[in-house]
């Protein structure tokens, strides 16, 4: 891993603090020096404006992020200080985290201090995303050190998440070592769910929202499920399995429908569960005649940037406005937010206005986030982006 000579950069005065307290971003206009003639994705070692070493990473000129941190002060860079970043991530899952699971996301960016890298893990099948040109740069020995360190069947890289064209990086995706099975299908916490690795939304699957859906279980139990945004239907089959006696998923994409129903196929669910293609606001205004006794609400991001926000506010105020009138008295609504610009005190306010427009009162029962193989840097509120509320409609 030659990363060339490291590049000495300057802070202006007084803007080390949030450095000093772990946040792992210098932005452009902290930087005193001109950036114009370093090469993108190359690396530096960050000083305080009085020369303190404040640590060492990438930096991309072009970017806002100008660097994200990557060693503390005292360390350096190397295959084998990367080997052991990732087999510390991977060893804090599988001891820790999900004792006995095979499944879970063995990397998240800076929290486990690889900015720019994720990886999640389906058994022996490993997909991985880069998201920024400096990791990009030492991709080849990232792949190496996971095929290395896991031996997967399959490797497989997606990288085409939209933020990579902020940095001037291509959206392309494949298997870069092994091969990928027809079909994937993986078990997770006593649910068969099929993936679909290189086509389907995010790595495959939607691994943050793990967590979230076996907390629904106590609630799911004798009841009828509303599951809208269900995609391929895991939160249904958790409702399922908990002794749902009906659940409903609803999404506008046949190919997810049609996933759906095999999963509950697959589980010897399909008897409880109905999957349909529909529109979720024709589905709640259904609803109205025939209240259930759970929602679940797992929309897109509607806050894609911090411009979007206002009608993203609008949206989710609406949904959870029509999603409350559709509950029985007494109701569970499960309501979540991957968007990280709607901040939780704006969520608390977005309830607030649904619950008052649909005349209904709530109890918040359970204020949750992501999964805890997606930890939170308590230093960087970034890496906090999922709301999942559980709360009781009267």
């Amino acid at each position: 891993m030659d990363l060339g000579e490291m590049i000495p950069i300057h802070l202006h005065p007084g803007r080390e603090r949030r450095i000093l307290q772990g946040h792992r971003w210098v932005f452009s206009n902290e930087i005193a020096e001109p950036l114009g003639g370093i090469e993108p994705g190359s690396w530096v070692r960050v000083h305080s404006s009085k020369g303190a070493l404040l640590g060492s990473g990438y930096i991309n000129p072009r970017s806002l992020i100008a660097v994200r941190l990557v060693c503390a002060p005292g360390e350096n860079p190397s295959v084998d200080f990367f080997r052991g970043l990732l087999l510390k991530a991977s060893d804090f899952r599988s001891r820790r985290l999900y004792p006995g699971s095979t499944c879970y996301r063995l990397a998240f960016g800076e929290s486990d201090g690889l900015p720019g890298l994720v990886v999640d893990r389906y058994d022996d099948i490993f997909v991985y995303q880069i998201t920024t040109l400096g990791m990009s740069r030492i991709e080849a020995s990232v792949r190496e050190l996971l095929v290395e360190l896991f031996a997967p069947k399959a490797l497989v890289y997606r990288h085409d998440s939209p933020v990579r064209a902020l940095e001037g990086l291509d959206l392309v995706k494949g298997v870069a070592f092994g091969d990928l099975p027809e079909e994937c299908w993986v078990h997770i916490d006593g649910i068969w769910q099929k993936l679909n690795p290189l086509g389907g939304q995010k790595t495959g699957f939607y691994l943050d929202q793990r967590d979230n859906r076996n907390a629904l279980r106590r609630w799911a139990a004798g009841a009828r499920v509303l599951d809208l945004f269900c995609y391929s239907g895991a939160w249904s089959l958790v409702a399922a399995a908990a002794g749902a006696r009906e659940v409903v998923g609803v999404d506008d994409s046949s190919e997810a429908i049609e996933q759906a129903s095999l999963n509950a196929a697959r589980n010897r669910l399909e008897d409880q569960c109905r999957f349909q293609v529909g529109e979720v606001f024709q589905s709640l205004k259904t609803a109205l005649g025939n209240p259930f006794d759970v929602i679940v609400l797992d929309p897109p991001a509607f806050a894609k940037t911090k411009a979007s926000l206002p009608d993203a506010i609008r949206g989710y105020t609406d949904l959870n406005r029509r999603a409350l009138l559709a509950l029985q008295p007494g109701g569970i609504l499960v309501t979540c937010s991957c968007s990280y610009h709607l901040s939780e005190e704006l969520f608390r306010k977005v309830l607030l206005q649904a619950a008052q427009a649909s005349g209904r009162r709530l109890r918040l029962l359970e204020a949750r986030g992501q999964a805890v193989d997606h930890p939170v840097l308590f230093s960087m509120p970034e890496t906090h982006y999922l709301k999942c509320w559980i709360l009781q409609a009267h």
